[in-house]
């Protein structure tokens, strides 16, 4: 009867794991999606996030980002990985927002144009690996 309890407790943590990385895939294919609509048309969506419930342009990915750090957090003392990597996604897709808004070419550091999409990737990750971490 133990064999059948580890099996099933096993094949669970499974199809969590098997969630998780579903629910992060999907949020960083979001997150993509969205940085190319704002990438292409930027004054639509500079215009987009002041007319959000009349909120200045700074306040979504600031709001966004708590929302994300307060989400990992969580995740962080309950069992289940998702909220981790939803918090962590929410972290970077505000730090790119956040780019974006205060000038994604003063990002680029020496001249290299690779540098903003590497800082919400770095984010993301360190939070993956702090998250991995604490769930030991």
């Amino acid at each position: 009867m133990a064999a059948g309890h580890a099996h099933d407790h096993s094949h669970r943590a499974h199809k969590g794991r098997i969630w998780t990385y579903l629910i992060f895939a999907t949020g960083l294919v979001a997150v993509a999606v969205l940085a190319n609509l704002v990438m292409s048309n930027p004054d639509l969506a500079t215009k987009g996030i002041d007319a959000i419930a009349g909120l200045p342009a700074w306040a979504f990915p600031t709001i966004t980002g708590l929302l994300g750090l307060l989400i990992f957090y969580i995740g962080l003392k309950i069992e289940t990985d998702w909220p981790e990597q939803l918090g962590a996604i929410l972290v970077a897709g505000s730090i790119a927002a956040g780019e974006f808004l205060l000038g994604w070419q003063n990002f680029e550091l020496g001249g290299l144009k690779v540098v903003p999409y590497v800082i919400p990737v770095v984010a993301c990750l360190a939070l993956m690996m702090v998250a991995n971490v604490k769930s030991r």
